[in-house]
């Protein structure tokens, strides 16, 4: 049986102790809220949007599925796409949960080791950089996070550090720890000039540390201090191990504070405005990293919350932005409102100067996005002049087009005849002719709902769920081995599966149903498999499914034989061979008696 190297199958015995030690309804249950259902556990699934629970968790299989979006699997599986994490990145998180040590060098020259080495420079940047603040040097940087109303306590959590005004600290620190320059490089901590010299990429600056979900460093984003050179904020460029577009500063902590019964996010847009905000107690902030909001950045936020609160500036700038991520969270999918600061506030400032209490009365006022769009419309265009009418029911519409749901949609134009009182019909045949106009806006709408894999060819039901029941229950595997034949199957990963499950019974090696359903390589079939598995879960009689899905497989088999003798008879006439046609038809005579039989 083929296995996906990139899985690590040739662990085996170490994968199934990890497994054993790591329950997957414990596991599972401190992302989501699950709820006991008869022996299994249901929740809302966390990877597509859904009012009635269809995600299941079946403690006996130790496997996931959801019957809405199909996702589905073990343990490792849900990290994987939870936490976005490779294979290696998901056993190495639940071995150290379960203290279980890994063989070293597990991937020797893989892209997991070399993505291993970027952890560890990081690592040890961050340390170096946060020994620096509370050192002699960071008296400087210090005093400014204290000027800005910044505890110690928060620079300790966010493990503030300080980049020294010199051009190669960083440099000297980790040349002598085995780092070669060219590798520094790569990771962005070091930076080559034109006439051939390293230097330090962040110089002069107070850095704010930024973690991926997994609580590790990944990059920095930095504040200038002082008259250096350089812009006010300068981020760490991209790496191997960091895209500016799929990370959020902060989330790796704001996960841990969302409202189950709520599920609710507050964005802003730099690094101090979060802080102030976490320290003041609203811990389920987060903040984009000096780049425009954008489709990963939903992605993203949609796997933790429904709703977005977008807290910007309280200017023209602070507005726009506020307007652009809104057209981008409404594509994804997400329900989104905004909180307006007063003129000449910023979210630092204001919970500073006015309190927490005060944000959270603001919080609580927050507009959704279409008074809020409305109102920055009518102090825009005259709402007496027919044209500005025009201009504002034309951008209402522009916006509405971005709403995933038609029966939100169809409400919002309610609501704008309403307050424009502007004929509804009118409105929403502005809405048709927008949309004829540029019918690829509402194909560019995104439901933030993760793709699901799909295996490279079509397989028929009944071989995915006779494989199932053989995977679950190993009295299936012999009666099938009496019964079919590998060319029986029609699909090649099917017949491959059904190989691999006949030669672990003959060879008696005993395997748990997750390390015998991801023995398989296609992502797509393992769900296929598990979603049958979870199908099955409650029938009264398997050996009825069994034996109903083993006479298709050996019904669509018998016709496929019977068309090709069908041919080879016609050849026979053609060709006078009297032999071969009473060959022929004797087959085709008694394989029709076994089809009719079934």
């Amino acid at each position: 049986m083929r296995t996906d190297f990139s899985r690590a199958r040739e662990h085996d015995d170490v994968v199934e102790r990890v497994a054993e030690a790591n329950d997957i309804v414990e596991i599972i249950s401190q992302f989501v809220p699950l709820k006991r259902s008869g022996r299994n556990f249901k929740a809302c699934c966390p990877f597509h949007g859904e009012k009635t629970p269809s995600f299941m968790v079946h403690p006996e299989k130790q496997l996931f599925h959801c019957f809405g979006c199909k996702a589905g699997g073990d343990v490792f599986s849900f990290l994987m796409r939870y936490e976005n994490l490779s294979f290696p990145e998901a056993l190495k998180m639940l071995a150290d949960r379960a203290h279980i040590t890994l063989p070293e060098k597990r991937f020797p020259g893989s892209a997991s080791s070399q993505k291993d080495k970027f952890y560890e420079v990081y690592q040890r940047a961050a340390d170096f950089y946060q020994k620096l603040f509370w050192g002699e040097s960071g008296g400087k940087a210090r005093a400014y996070l204290a000027s800005r109303g910044i505890t110690d306590e928060i620079a300790r959590e966010f493990r503030i550090g300080w980049a020294p005004d010199e051009w190669r600290t960083l440099y000297d620190h980790l040349i002598p720890k085995g780092y070669s320059e060219a590798f520094l490089k790569q990771s962005a901590l070091i930076q080559q000039s034109s006439k051939g010299n390293f230097y330090d990429t962040f110089r002069g600056r107070l850095l704010f540390p930024i973690m991926n979900l997994q609580n590790r460093p990944v990059a920095f984003g930095g504040r200038l201090l002082g008259d250096g050179e350089g812009p006010k904020y300068l981020n760490s460029p991209e790496n191997p191990i960091f895209s500016k577009r799929r990370e959020l500063f902060g989330l790796n902590l704001a996960k841990k504070f969302i409202d189950r019964e709520w599920p609710n996010l507050i964005l802003v847009e730099g690094y101090m405005d979060f802080l102030a905000l976490y320290q003041y107690g609203f811990k389920n902030t987060v903040a984009t990293l000096g780049t425009a909001l954008g489709e990963d950045h939903v992605r993203l936020m949609k796997r933790f919350a429904e709703e977005v609160t977008v807290v910007y500036d309280g200017d023209k700038a602070g507005e726009a932005a506020a307007m652009r991520g809104l057209e981008v969270l409404l594509e994804g999918g997400m329900q989104v409102k905004i909180v307006s600061l007063p003129q000449g506030f910023d979210p630092d400032d204001f919970v500073h100067k006015k309190g927490a209490e005060a944000f959270a009365g603001l919080l609580k006022t927050a507009q959704d996005f279409f008074d809020y769009k409305l109102k920055m419309l009518l102090g825009r265009y005259p709402r007496a002049d027919a044209l500005g009418l025009a201009k504002i029911s034309r951008e209402m519409i522009e916006t509405f087009r971005k709403v995933s749901s038609p029966v939100i949609c169809a409400e919002y134009i309610k609501r704008l005849s309403r307050e424009l009182r502007i004929d509804e019909g009118s409105l929403r045949a502005e809405f048709q002719k927008v949309s004829k106009a540029d019918p690829g806006g509402q194909g560019r709408r995104r439901s933030g709902v993760p793709e699901t894999k799909k295996p490279a060819s079509s397989v028929p039901k009944e071989e995915i769920v006779l494989l199932a029941l053989m995977a679950e229950d190993e009295g299936f595997v012999s009666q099938a081995e009496a019964q079919l034949k590998e060319e029986d199957l029609g699909s090649p990963i099917s017949r491959e599966f059904f190989s691999f499950l006949l030669n672990s019974v003959r060879q008696k090696k005993k395997r748990s149903l997750p390390a015998i359903i991801n023995s398989v390589s296609d992502a797509g079939y393992r769900e296929q498999l598990v979603e049958a598995l979870a199908a099955i879960e409650e029938a009264e009689d398997k050996s009825r499914i069994f034996s109903d899905c083993l006479n298709k497989i050996l019904c669509r088999h018998g016709n496929v034989r019977l068309e090709e003798l069908r041919r080879l008879i016609r050849e026979a006439e053609s060709a006078r061979d009297h032999a071969g046609i009473l060959t022929y038809t004797r087959e085709y005579q008694a394989l029709l008696r076994d089809i009719k039989a079934k």
